[in-house]
């Protein structure tokens, strides 16, 4: 019998989740990430974190592009990646995350970075009071 579990959230150098993957870690749950990137070009996504100033410069110092870096990160917090993309390219450059790491400063670096949820449920849903008080308990 299997004693760990498995679940899928938003998690990128954006939106962390820190308190989450502890009391996952702690609870034998394995944490999967959506969205890595941030799911630019759709209507609940954005560009923020390929574009970020902190990636930018730690994917210019080592030769790599931010979306690896972000991914790099996710790699060694130990969590599982779901990259989607329909770009041959870009499902090859995804995979060149092996063989080089991030050093004990950029992981600094990540880790003050502010954290904004990526997806809210007021993108996705009629704005109303309702919706405003899940998204502010939820997120």
């Amino acid at each position: 019998m299997r004693n760990e579990f498995d679940t899928e959230v938003e998690i990128n150098p954006l939106w962390q989740q820190k308190e989450l993957k502890v009391f996952c870690k702690a609870k034998g749950i394995h944490l999967s990430a959506y969205s890595p990137l941030g799911a630019a070009n759709t209507f609940w996504g954005d560009n923020r974190i390929v574009k970020c100033n902190v990636l930018v410069d730690i994917a210019k110092a080592k030769g790599k592009t931010t979306a690896q870096v972000s991914l790099r990160w996710l790699y060694e917090q130990g969590v599982s990646i779901i990259a989607k993309s329909f770009n041959k390219d870009r499902m090859k450059e995804n995979l060149q995350i092996f063989g080089w790491s991030l050093t004990e400063e950029d992981t600094k670096r990540i880790s003050e970075l502010p954290q904004c949820k990526g997806v809210l449920i007021t993108q996705i849903a009629e704005s109303n009071d309702l919706v405003q008080e899940i998204n502010s308990e939820v997120w």
